[in-house]
């Protein structure tokens, strides 16, 4: 879309206007009905992405907190709180409206991390960028550091994927006992009498 526009040498002031008025406007003006369309494509696949994104975020930190073994916690709801609310804000139509949406979001996000690592540098520079925006900042600089930020969130949500998908195979072999469970000199000692025995 950026590229689009780039092409299309759409002004900063349509830009940032969320009103079908302005752009129809501007399309009819400098002969560029087609772009109508593809804006409407554009919010389509946008709001399609940003609901299923949320709903993964909210889901997963659902799983979490209903399999954490310490209870419930604050800590614990923040993960699932942030993806809700990022699933309200990618319904919402209103620029601002979405900017502070996702501010709160992905200050839920930074809020749930528990370590120091790849999601929780990606989470701040995400923070980072939502802020920038807020403050009226702009620029290739922005849109670099939220690349960086998708792809280390990327990283981590295929590194935990593949870990657990691995430590079930591994659980799988152990219970068909194609993999031996070590065990010390006495219970392996135990274990040979048992099957002597049977």
């Amino acid at each position: 879309w950026d590229q689009y526009t780039r092409d299309h040498r759409v002004p900063q002031s349509v830009l940032d206007e969320d009103d079908d008025d302005t752009w129809e406007e501007w399309s009819y003006e400098n002969n560029h009905s087609d772009i109508l369309e593809v804006r409407e494509d554009y919010w389509i696949q946008y709001e399609r992405s940003n609901v299923l994104g949320a709903f993964s975020y909210a889901a997963m930190g659902f799983i979490e907190m209903c399999s954490n073994r310490n209870g419930y916690t604050l800590h614990n709801l923040l993960m699932p709180l942030g993806g809700l609310l990022g699933m309200i804000n990618a319904l919402q139509y209103d620029g601002s409206a979405m900017q502070y949406g996702s501010a709160a979001s992905l200050t839920f996000y930074l809020l749930s991390c528990t370590r120091l690592d790849f999601f929780f540098v990606g989470s701040a520079l995400e923070c980072i960028v939502s802020y920038a925006y807020l403050a009226g900042f702009d620029g290739p600089l922005l849109l670099y550091l939220d690349s960086i930020a998708c792809l280390l969130w990327l990283y981590c949500a295929v590194v935990g994927v593949a870990a657990e998908f691995g430590f079930s195979f591994e659980q799988f072999l152990r219970k068909e006992r194609v993999i031996s469970t070590p065990c010390s000199p006495l219970s392996c000692a135990q274990q040979k009498t048992d099957r002597y025995r049977h």
